[in-house]
């Protein structure tokens, strides 16, 4: 366990990649987003609804493939076992997810609490997704962390067991099955159920439980795969 805590350590050394670009493009964001808004006519938009805050997902996201593409080598190299690695890993990014979605729910409570920053802005919540209850309302921000930060990881250990053929063949596996769902849907006239069945979900539902289902395959298949993978 001291040696997947290294690990996890080891992930804050370089520190700008977990830490200073996902706040500082969100900062960016928010600034941009806050500024255009506020130029704006309020008749053009009243109530202005951002998505910007998916930019520190998608940073999180890089910062996991990073993590296994740049630190596996060095990591293996420095003697450290695959299984260590994998929970420093599993440790320094659910850190993270705790640390940064209590950061984003004390965000989303001054945004309320200032009425959107004086201009009614959202931007630290999704009014449709929106969850009252403060625990699920925790969750909600931390889930989709974790969900991305897995695949982020399945994607880069993929790429470090099987290389460019793995890949490619992740692709041609993801475009037949999205691809192949799409058309199945068009051709039976699914869309308004489809549709109908995301309206009926609650928020709670789209950004805790099902990123929970489908986080934990995503980690056992991660462990799988880097038991085999190679620097």
């Amino acid at each position: 366990m001291n040696r997947a805590l290294t690990v996890a350590r080891l992930q804050f050394v370089a520190w700008p990649s977990v830490v200073g670009w996902p706040w500082g493009i969100l900062t960016l964001s928010f600034l941009i987003n806050l500024a255009l808004f506020t130029s704006m006519n309020e008749t053009i938009d009243p109530t202005p609804t951002t998505g910007g805050l998916a930019s520190i997902y998608v940073v999180m996201f890089i910062a996991c493939v990073n993590s296994i593409t740049q630190d596996f080598p060095f990591a293996i190299g420095l003697g450290i076992s695959r299984r260590n690695f994998y929970l420093g890993n599993v440790v320094s990014f659910g850190v993270q997810a705790i640390i940064y979605a209590a950061v984003l729910y004390l965000l989303s409570l001054v945004e309320e609490a200032t009425g959107g920053w004086g201009i009614d802005l959202t931007f630290f919540g999704i009014p449709f997704l929106w969850v009252e209850n403060p625990v699920l309302r925790f969750l909600g921000f931390a889930l989709p962390f974790l969900l991305l930060g897995f695949l982020g990881i399945a994607i880069a250990l993929v790429f470090k067991r099987w290389g460019v053929n793995g890949m490619l063949t992740l692709s041609t596996v993801a475009l037949v099955v999205i691809g192949g769902a799409v058309v199945l849907a068009t051709w039976r006239g699914w869309w308004s159920a489809v549709g109908g069945w995301f309206a009926d979900q609650s928020g709670a539902a789209l950004l805790v439980g099902w990123p929970a289902l489908l986080t934990l395959p995503l980690a056992v298949v991660s462990y799988l795969i880097i038991r085999r993978a190679t620097p």
